[in-house]
């Protein structure tokens, strides 16, 4: 299974996603060892799934808290429940590390595209 992404409008590589309130972009950082965090403006529905606080540290090594829920997202067309970050210090949506466990990612700068391919258990 394999969701395909783009290159955003900066040149930045993206995709969207269902967070329970509808499409957003998320940027891919690979530099970012989390699941998903977002910026505190974002819609997501947060009652009854906070799960507490975590400590980021940023590209310039500054550290930095957010709170963590856990949300319902699509992600390869089933639903799963994973930990999202939501902070005051980003202004884009980032999905990091975490969430690409199970997948081969694929960004080629030369042919603008992005994929993200799931590798299921019963793969080779």
């Amino acid at each position: 299974m394999e969701l395909d992404g783009y290159f955003n409008a900066s040149g930045e590589p993206a995709i969207q996603l269902d967070l329970g309130f509808g499409q957003a972009e998320i940027l891919i950082d690979t530099g970012f060892a989390g699941w998903l965090i977002v910026p505190s403006g974002f819609a997501i529905d947060l009652s009854n799934a906070f799960e507490g606080f975590e400590s980021f540290l940023t590209a310039t090594g500054q550290t930095f808290a957010a709170v963590v829920y856990f949300v319902e997202i699509d992600w390869f067309n089933e639903r799963i429940e994973v930990p999202v970050a939501v902070s005051q210090q980003i202004t884009e949506a980032l999905l990091g590390g975490q969430m690409l466990s199970d997948c081969l990612l694929s960004i080629d700068y030369y042919d603008r595209t992005v994929k993200i391919v799931h590798r299921t258990s019963q793969s080779n």
